[in-house]
């Protein structure tokens, strides 16, 4: 069940249970080479946890996402903006602070931007450290279809990455009035046996790369096999998967050591 927190008048979070679950989407402002906008993980984050807690027993409470993120690795292109990583840190450690004080248990960070990864970590970290009865969980939301996407895509490894056929069709689906037509000239993104910047590569390491580097377009991959009914079909995955696992995880820490240094 879908609850907009912005919506909510403050009795009604004061009423909230142990099994509710708070949201929010860090996603953010940056390049999705020439045909989709600079705010395309924001539009996808909110879709895939909207559809998803529609499907929901439990009540979900949406928060207004953060819609900036650590996109250092996107500035050589206009349009982007980035925070730094212990901004970003600092800024969902604050945010998870409130949701507790409100009452929530419960707090699902969903990624909608791969870059914002390793800043989701440490804050979920500091805040599970600094409460031993917070649940606090991260997740992209792409990793829940790794098995059904190798149906679903067309291109082969390379083809699916930033602003690639993944992005693209789902935006067809959801946005196609901001999906511009200036992408024939995106060539397959390349990688090596160690590291592959697709999306579902199964990588090895980690490593830094500005996407200037991996692309004069900004992009990661191809999207001419982009469509809107891929994208539907791809929507209709991620709300079954992440709906089932809002319902099913198994919340609730039950504390522990108390003396740990914080």
């Amino acid at each position: 069940m879908l609850i907009e927190w912005k919506e909510c008048r403050a009795p009604e979070i004061q009423n909230i249970t142990e099994e509710d679950v708070a949201v929010v989407v860090v996603g953010s402002l940056e390049q999705h080479a020439k045909h989709l906008p600079v705010g395309t993980d924001v539009y996808l984050g909110m879709n895939v946890v909207k559809e998803a807690a529609k499907s929901a027993r439990r009540r979900i409470f949406l928060l207004p996402p953060v819609t900036y993120g650590f996109s250092a690795h996107h500035m050589d292109f206009h349009g982007s903006i980035t925070l730094r990583q212990r901004t970003l840190i600092s800024l969902l450690k604050d945010i998870g602070e409130g949701v507790y004080a409100s009452g929530f248990r419960n707090l699902i960070f969903l990624i909608s931007h791969g870059g914002n990864s390793a800043s989701v970590h440490v804050a979920l970290n500091e805040l599970g450290l600094q409460y031993n009865d917070y649940t606090v969980i991260g997740m992209r939301y792409w990793d829940f279809i790794k098995k059904e996407i190798q149906e679903i895509r067309d291109t082969p490894l390379g083809g699916m990455g930033h602003a690639g056929e993944l992005e693209t069709s789902l935006m067809l689906f959801l946005y196609p009035d901001l999906v511009g037509s200036d992408r024939e000239e995106y060539k397959l993104a390349e990688g090596n046996e160690w590291h592959h910047p697709d999306m579902f590569a199964s990588n090895m390491i980690t490593t830094y790369q500005r996407f200037s580097e991996i692309s004069p377009y900004g992009n990661v991959g191809i999207c001419n096999t982009a469509a809107s009914e891929k994208g539907e079909k791809i929507l209709k995955c991620l709300t079954k998967k992440i709906g089932k696992f809002m319902d099913e995880y198994p919340y609730g820490r039950k504390g522990g050591r108390d003396d740990i240094v914080k």
